[in-house]
């Protein structure tokens, strides 16, 4: 039985899911001044692992929605196009990783250093 759609019952959801992942790599880098630190553009954004995050929602979005037209919908076309966009997402994903584990690095510093506890999620101390 097919939905409204007319492309079968999965249609739906893959779009579903295609449009959440679409909103938080968007949400991802929105401003958000009380973030615990900034991230690696330089501002508190309301994720401080942006843009990886953004680029893993943008992963996500563009599977399903290559799931969605090619195997949902049967959409002929060449591979090679979401597959290159695809590739240069995770090459994205990558790179900003990278990035974000050194600038993280500067916030977090050993628990023994001046005998004061590290928060186990920030690295900041009760000071600061």
């Amino acid at each position: 039985m097919t939905g409204r759609s007319g492309f079968g019952p999965a249609y739906r959801p893959l779009l579903v899911l295609t449009t959440l992942f679409s909103l938080a790599a968007l949400a991802a880098l929105l401003p958000w001044p009380w973030a615990s630190w900034p991230n690696i553009m330089g501002y508190r954004s309301l994720c401080t692992f942006a843009p990886g995050a953004s680029f893993a929602c943008a992963l996500l979005a563009g599977i399903t929605c290559t799931l969605r037209a090619r195997l949902v919908r049967h959409r002929p076309g060449p591979i090679f196009i979401p597959v290159a966009v695809l590739g240069l997402l995770l090459v994205g994903l990558a790179v900003s990783t990278v990035v974000w584990a050194g600038v993280k690095a500067q916030y977090v510093r050993p628990s023994s250093a001046a005998g004061i506890p590290a928060d186990a999620a920030s690295g900041a101390s009760a000071a600061e």
